[in-house]
């Protein structure tokens, strides 16, 4: 008895799709409420002039100038070139190579060669496989140092 109420549900379904809906009509284009018109050369970018005005200043990757305590800040650090031996940290808190010294964030510290790395002073660090061993340092991972020049 409920058999054939399937069938007459799909045959209703599928007979609607032939009707015009009101909603979906478009009789008329609409009126935009804004004109625009085009111009050859318009789809064209020109770049404007720079004045001194516009110029930023560049940013300066000097070393940073010691603490009267020889604190020259704080640096992230990963395993350097592990075929280097000596106990080193090449960072860009130094622009020539000079002693120092490192602390770790568990306060254990050891006198190191500072070696300028090139890069900006905020741009991390890389210490010898020798120096992070002295530190007990895992040596895959980065380790937060305290830097001091002697």
């Amino acid at each position: 008895m409920l058999r054939p109420v399937p069938l007459l549900l799909v045959l209703s379904l599928l007979s609607a799709c032939g009707l015009s809906m009101p909603f979906g009509r478009d009789d008329a284009p609409a009126d935009p409420a804004i004109t625009v018109t085009e111009e050859p050369g318009d789809d064209v970018l020109h770049p404007r002039a720079r004045t001194p005005a516009d110029e930023a200043p560049a940013p300066q990757h000097g070393a940073p100038a010691p603490a009267a305590d020889g604190f020259l800040g704080e640096t992230l650090a990963g395993l350097g070139a592990p075929g280097e031996r000596g106990l080193w940290v090449s960072t860009g808190l130094v622009s020539s190579a000079r002693a120092g010294r490192v602390i770790t964030a568990g306060g254990q510290s050891l006198g190191v060669e500072l070696r300028p790395s090139g890069t900006a002073p905020g741009a991390g660090s890389q210490i010898s496989l020798q120096a992070m061993q002295a530190l007990g340092l895992p040596l895959s991972g980065l380790a937060t140092l305290r830097v001091y020049v002697e």
